[in-house]
């Protein structure tokens, strides 16, 4: 159990509490085909994949790859399946995911990239792609200390050189002033630190 000290340490600790008070939460709403509001641009990209299957239950990724960069390809990320969920890496992102992530993601395992609860998150949307054997639109909104954040995300599966499904294509899109890992890195630390002191609490 934390004890403050001090009266600018005791009021560091009211105010930390305070904050931890505000109301704070996440919804998430899947589904394999678009939701109510999902963006247009992101319709028609499930579309564009959906006629590039050809006669195949699912497009290539060396056959989409090619269309998919002619279109919104600062959102979009080629992510590496072919040793499973737990080794998954991204094989290439656009750049507004990488200003969104605050670095760079090329070659990166999802496990090098996230941690705890967030790493367990991202893992179970790829195996929720593989379980299904198809795409997965995803709406994601969440409330911190009363700032709404959130995004829209569509997972496609694509076939390997085996036949299999050994890629997805990532294309995520941010809501509202969700641009860069400016506007969301300062609540990460505030929930980090709320969780750190419920497990002192304990």
């Amino acid at each position: 159990m934390l004890v403050w000290r001090g009266g600018k340490a005791e009021r560091m600790g009211t105010l930390i509490l305070a904050r931890l008070a505000a109301p704070f939460g996440m919804w998430e709403t899947h589904a394999p085909h678009p939701l109510p509001d999902t963006p247009d641009s992101m319709a028609a990209f499930h579309l564009d994949w959906q006629q590039c299957r050809g006669s195949q239950a699912f497009p290539t990724a060396l056959g989409f790859t090619p269309q998919a960069l002619q279109g919104p390809a600062g959102n979009l990320a080629l992510v590496d399946l072919r040793r499973g969920v737990e080794q998954a890496r991204y094989l290439w992102a656009g750049p507004n995911l990488v200003k969104l992530y605050g670095a760079s993601l090329t070659g990166r395992l999802l496990s090098q990239c996230y941690r705890g609860q967030a790493l367990a998150d991202v893992r179970a949307a790829y195996q929720r792609m593989l379980d299904q054997q198809g795409p997965v639109f995803s709406d994601r909104r969440f409330r911190i200390f009363g700032e709404k954040l959130g995004y829209h995300r569509l997972l496609l599966p694509l076939l390997d050189e085996r036949g299999k499904v050994g890629f997805a294509m990532l294309l995520l899109l941010p809501k509202g002033n969700l641009k860069s890992s400016v506007d969301w890195r300062p609540y990460e630390i505030e929930l980090e630190l709320a969780e750190a002191l419920r497990s002192e609490s304990r």
